[in-house]
């Protein structure tokens, strides 16, 4: 199964004297990409390719624009700043909280400890994932994922740290989060197609 490119079609390009060329790959599983590539000199250095993915319908699609390199930097900056932030979340939790939440589960039975993380499944994983998972690789490492910034409201809850040090980091890191959505939002807002 091969990929096919489509013609390529020619767009102006965002300073108008030039062009940028849009070229289609499709195969024959009905997978479907783009390629662009700007061809005018000038705006090739002032602009580039952003892309972000994003839902319709149950499907994934990219949608693809042109941006001020200024821009996508500052886009670039607070992404590394976000991703700092969680690395240093994730370590002030390991650092404070990890053998307090390894002490929690001991002597306690795989289905009882599944109970208290997923709050009797309401959350991921199903039992029977859970049971996978530790058979694949041990209980202290599915605990130790929790770990991970995306999962430290379960510590917070399970170990009742309501008032913790712990609950604002986090609280500013989804604050980070969303100022970084904001500027996504409206770098979408000033792109050129």
């Amino acid at each position: 199964m091969s990929w096919e490119d489509s013609a390529p079609i020619e767009r102006p390009c965002p300073c108008g004297t030039g062009q940028y060329v849009v070229i289609g790959r499709s195969d024959d599983w009905n997978r479907y990409e783009e390629r662009w590539e700007m061809h005018c000199p000038s705006c090739k250095e002032k602009y580039g390719l952003y892309t972000y993915d994003y839902n319709r319908k149950g499907m994934v699609s990219t949608y693809h624009c042109w941006l001020p390199r200024s821009l996508l930097k500052a886009l670039s900056v607070a992404a590394e700043e976000l991703e700092e932030a969680n690395k240093a979340l994730s370590a002030y939790a390991t650092a404070h909280f990890r053998e307090r939440w390894n002490t929690h589960f001991i002597g306690k039975a795989k289905k009882a400890i599944w109970r208290e993380l997923t709050e009797d499944g309401r959350h991921y994983p199903s039992l029977p994932t859970f049971y996978l998972h530790v058979r694949e690789s041990s209980l202290e490492l599915q605990l130790a994922r929790y770990f991970d910034y995306r999962e430290l409201p379960t510590v917070v809850r399970v170990l009742q740290l309501s008032a913790s040090e712990l609950h604002s980091r986090i609280e500013q890191v989804r604050e980070l989060e969303r100022m970084l959505e904001e500027k996504h939002s409206h770098a979408r807002h000033q792109a050129f197609v």
